[in-house]
């Protein structure tokens, strides 16, 4: 197994001079592959959230190790994939399930690491007292519950061993993973309480019940899993762009190196950050080198794919703007006001053909770098990626067309209104 991993300060957090509050590990050492990442929440008055984020991953990846060296593995065998609901959820949908002997273990996982964290935010507390400022931002400065949110944040985990894989989630942010057949999917099961800047939080009270998590123990394994914090899907809104870009990386690591790949996630967050969510960024990933480059060209189908259906949707686009325009005929004779509405359908065709060429060009890259065995054909369709056919031509009126008619109707001569 192989990893990438890289925080950074967002771009809000620059302007105001704020430190970046996410924190993210990988590890790899002795046939253990374990992800962390955290994101610290922003308000006042988590304002010690970029230690809590920080300390949360490195108690959860000693809970973590610890957990792997002590389980019976046996109880994962033979597992096939199971995703489990936050109890919050489970509670609301009245729809509550009966744990099985890995969820005991995985819940007494989570409550060692709730009770590490706390122990750990105690200790700094008591290393480092809070300022007289500070102390104004808590609630209750003798409220356990009061102290542990100023170091609120997120948990997020992954972890792979020779006989089964897990991973874990509390908070916003996504994961992301992609198996031997090419698909993506987000596999740890999503809490609706994470809603734009509400989430659930490692400080929360009923934390143990906020935890949602997934295992598998039948041999298979994911290819790739990246786990990330809001910053970053904040930025790609759809969660197809986000797994594009993951594609775009595990490529860029078949194709050249880790070193390359790491060097591009550095080099994007920044910029993603400054034209997207302004947010802090980080992602943590852990892939499986020997069985990327099989995947491969399934991923490439899958942009290309994509891409054919954005190209779809274009084309529903151009159909109805041409209906509009297939009233203007060159035979007729038209008000300076129908033809500037003609002008502006015009207009929207010929935005909308820019847009089809500029996808026609993703479709025909992606093309490009399937295997020489695979079909290299450019793409093309029925409506074709030109404004007009040339029998088109005849039956409506032209740029150049209507661009004539409205001079001449814009010359002195026509005084009266039209």
């Amino acid at each position: 197994m192989e990893k990438l991993v890289h925080f950074c300060q967002g771009e809000s957090h620059k302007a105001t001079g704020k430190v970046c509050q996410d924190y993210a590990m990988c590890s790899t050492d002795n046939g253990i592959a374990v992800a962390v990442l955290s994101d610290g929440h922003g308000g006042s008055r988590y304002f010690r959230s970029d230690v809590g984020s920080k300390t949360i991953v490195e108690c959860a990846f000693k809970k973590v190790m610890g957990f792997v060296e002590n389980i019976d593995s046996s109880i994962f065998e033979g597992k096939p994939f199971t995703a489990v609901s936050a109890l919050t959820t489970e509670r609301k949908e009245e729809n509550l399930r009966k744990n099985s002997k890995v969820d005991d273990q995985l819940n007494q996982l989570f409550k060692s690491i709730i009770f590490g964290w706390r122990t750990m935010v105690e200790q700094h507390v008591k290393e480092n007292p809070f300022t007289d400022e500070e102390l104004k931002l808590i609630t209750d400065p003798q409220d356990p519950h009061s102290i542990d949110m100023t170091y609120g944040c997120t948990l997020m985990c992954y972890v792979r061993t020779p006989m089964y894989w897990f991973a874990f989630h509390l908070g916003d942010g996504k994961c992301f993973s992609f198996d031997g057949d090419g698909n993506w999917n987000e596999p740890i099961p999503w809490d609706e309480r994470c809603f734009l800047n509400k989430t659930t939080s490692i400080c929360d009270t009923d934390v143990l019940s906020e935890f949602r998590y997934c295992y598998q123990g039948n041999g298979d394994y994911p290819v790739a899993v990246f786990l990330a914090s809001d910053g970053l899907d904040d930025s790609f809104g759809e969660s197809y762009n986000q797994a594009n870009f993951y594609i775009q990386i595990l490529k860029l690591i078949a194709n050249t190196s880790n070193n390359d790949a790491q060097k591009e996630i550095e080099d994007t967050l920044p910029q993603l950050s400054k034209i997207g969510s302004q947010d802090d960024m980080s992602v943590a990933c852990l892939y499986d080198e020997k069985e990327l480059e099989s995947i491969l060209p399934k991923l490439i189908l899958w942009q290309r794919s994509n891409v054919e259906k954005q190209i779809a949707a274009v084309n529903e686009k151009i159909l109805v703007a041409k209906a509009k325009m297939s009233k203007y005929s060159p035979l007729k004779i038209y008000t300076k006001k129908e033809l500037i509405e003609a002008q502006y359908a015009q207009t929207d065709i010929e935005r909308l053909f820019i847009s089809k060429r500029e996808l026609a060009t993703k479709y025909n890259r992606f093309t490009s770098e399937l295997p020489s065995t695979s079909s290299h054909t450019d793409y093309d369709d029925e409506i074709g990626l030109y404004e007009y056919k040339e029998e088109e031509k005849l039956q409506t009126l032209t740029a150049e067309q209507i661009r004539k008619r409205l001079r001449v109707l814009s010359h002195p001569m026509y005084k009266f209104d039209i």
